[in-house]
């Protein structure tokens, strides 16, 4: 087909640069646009509650974790049980304790979750009888023990060697024969009683009439008034109850009387102030004043007595008689040489006369008594 001959029209709109002449293979690309400023968005309220959630949010996780980590780090301390005492086999009642205090160690510490070294354990704390019981067992047998490594095949060896006979029997004697005293407090009555009921199997009628059979009788007195319960436990509340009134009612009573021997043990101040107010009367006043007199006296008749025995004292030899130099005084004076008055002599002297006859009285009276104390011969 012959190509078609363009208009005179057309071929002025399509005047052909020599540019164009210039075979391409890519498409002409566009003038680049200038880029546009970026304008500032505008604050929004819902974007600024949306950041504060996410910094809350944030500071919230941080704070967990730090609890996590603190506490991974400081782990919590576990109750720490008390390891149980020793058991020789002597007394089979300290069993039941003994297995007791066992298990509740091996209930705080993970180590002894394997019944292999919780009989391990155990018998680390066995002693005399007990522990020479399972001795040829461990070190002379050569086969392995079943109780070796099972922890209730050992619990039930341990009860059939070193526990009671006939445990039931044991019970059932023990609280039939349990009592409670005046003087006693019920807790023990009670922690008794119900370390015995358990192992009976008794039905709750038979074990509240054994209850109340074991009560003292100070308890029975009153509940005999209040009416007895029907059930054990309310027997027991009301038992309770009136044991911690009755020791209430005492420590009342002691402290009443401690304070009435305080009251009395007090001087009565009343009376020095009635004392101190009242007027002394004449009579007392004359009274007074004797018994001033009297010791006013006393110290002057001291005073002469012990003025004349100096003077005498000074007349007196270490013979104890008169001196050289008195004696010639009273020669020369012509006084008496016995007490030194005058007008008399020794020989008529009434104070030598008077001492002599009592000197000759204390003679005679010490000779009788001598003749009364001294035995008659026997007559042959």
């Amino acid at each position: 087909m012959p190509p078609r001959k363009a208009t005179p029209k057309a071929a002025e709109a399509r005047t052909e640069t020599p540019e164009d002449l210039i075979p391409r293979d890519d498409p002409p690309v566009d003038d680049p646009v200038d880029p546009v400023d970026p304008v500032d968005p505008v604050d929004d309220p819902a974007d600024e509650s949306f950041q504060a959630q996410t910094t809350a949010s944030l500071a919230e996780a941080i704070m967990l974790m730090t609890q996590e980590l603190r506490r991974r780090g400081n782990p919590a301390p576990k109750a720490k049980s008390k390891e149980p005492d020793t058991f020789d086999g002597s007394d089979p009642k300290k069993l039941n304790n003994f297995i007791l205090l066992c298990n509740l160690f091996f209930r705080n510490s993970p180590a002894y979750e394997d019944d292999k070294h919780k009989v391990t354990f155990a018998l680390s704390y066995l002693r005399s009888t007990a522990l020479e019981y399972f001795e040829p067992s461990i070190l002379d047998s050569d086969e392995y023990p079943d109780w070796m490594d099972n922890w209730s095949a050992f619990i039930r060896t341990l009860r059939i060697q070193f526990g009671p006979i006939d445990p039931t029997a044991d019970a059932e004697d023990g609280i039939d024969n349990l009592k409670m005293n005046d003087n006693q407090h019920i807790v023990k009555y009670n922690v008794e009683f119900n370390r015995l009921a358990i192992r009976t199997g008794w039905d709750d009628g038979v074990l509240r009439h054994r209850y109340y059979s074991g009560l003292a009788e100070r308890i029975k007195d009153i509940m005999g008034q209040q009416g007895k319960p029907v059930t054990l436990e309310d027997m027991k509340h009301l038992a309770h109850s009136i044991d911690s009134r009755h020791w209430e009612r005492l420590r009342e009573k002691s402290r009443a009387g401690r304070n009435k021997s305080d009251h009395s043990d007090k001087p009565d101040k009343s009376n020095k102030s009635d004392d101190k107010g009242k007027t002394p009367s004449p009579n007392n006043n004359n009274n007074n004043q004797s018994k001033n007199n009297n010791k006013s006296n006393k110290p002057a008749k001291a005073s002469s007595s012990s003025g004349n025995s100096a003077s005498i004292a000074d007349k007196l030899g270490k013979d104890g008689k008169l001196n050289k130099d008195e004696r010639q005084r009273r020669f020369d004076n012509n006084l008496c040489l016995y007490c030194g008055g005058t007008g008399h002599t020794a020989a008529n002297c009434n104070k030598s006369t008077s001492s002599s006859s009592k000197t000759k009285a204390r003679a005679a009276q010490v000779k009788e008594k001598e003749k009364k104390d001294t035995p008659e011969p026997k007559k042959d």
